[in-house]
């Protein structure tokens, strides 16, 4: 899955940038396409910032939350969790 974030000059402010494909069939194929989609992003906010993560088929089927967040040195970190707390998939 692919993941884009919209930031304030100083990253007190973030929010999710919308994707047009924001699942791929493979890893790989998500970061091809990930310098793209950061170009191409129609975000307001001055750093954009865009991460792809491996996502099991499984948590496809259950309930989760995707959390993310943005260190100060500009590395996006994603973290999907099932809705029962259980940690499926970190980066």
């Amino acid at each position: 899955m692919m993941l884009l974030v919209g930031c304030s000059s100083d990253l007190n402010s973030c929010n999710e940038i919308p994707v047009p494909v924001p699942a791929y069939e493979t890893l790989a194929d998500c970061e091809r396409e990930l310098p793209l989609q950061v170009r191409l992003s129609d975000s307001a906010m001055p750093k954009v910032y865009g991460a792809c993560k491996a996502v099991e088929p499984e948590m496809f089927e259950q309930s989760a939350s995707l959390e993310w967040s943005v260190t100060r040195d500009g590395r996006l970190g994603i973290e999907i969790v099932a809705d029962d707390a259980r940690q499926i998939a970190s980066r």
